[in-house]
């Protein structure tokens, strides 16, 4: 893996309705329901659970529009994006709007067959460390944006 997607790591903003952090780029997720096809909603929510958790914790999240604490507490990446499982959950219960060059580089990947199994948890981890010291400075540009 090389330094310049550690560096370049993008993270999936949170949505308005989640608890924790939001962004400028931030969009509301009871606005964006429906938005994709059954069928990409399939294919993008298997490939982000196939990548690797690079944190968890044992508490779960709420869903905002249930209400339920179902939602695992991970985040996974797969070298070039970051993301929570909350994002996982609501694209395949809701399929929701994801950034579109996020949607892009997912059916690139799956198109190419590619290797998870060649990623390092622990770059990974540097990479996600990288980008979330860029947020805390407020620097939003680890964000992708919608």
């Amino acid at each position: 893996m090389s330094k310049h997607l550690l560096g370049g790591m993008k993270v999936l903003p949170y949505y308005k309705e989640d608890e924790g952090a939001k962004c400028p780029s931030s969009i509301s997720l009871v606005e964006n329901l429906n938005f994709l096809s059954t069928e990409d909603a399939q294919v993008i929510s298997a490939y982000m659970e196939s990548c690797v958790v690079i944190d968890e914790w044992l508490s779960n999240i709420k869903d905002p529009i249930s209400g339920r604490l179902d939602i695992p507490s991970k985040t996974w990446s797969d070298g070039q994006f970051v993301w929570d499982s909350s994002h996982i959950h609501y694209v395949r219960k809701y399929r929701v709007r994801l950034p579109s060059v996020f949607v892009e580089h997912v059916k690139n990947q799956v198109s190419k067959k590619f290797d998870v199994n060649a990623l390092i948890k622990s770059k990974l981890r540097e990479g996600f460390e990288a980008a979330l010291k860029k947020t805390i400075a407020g620097d939003d540009s680890p964000y992708a944006a919608y």
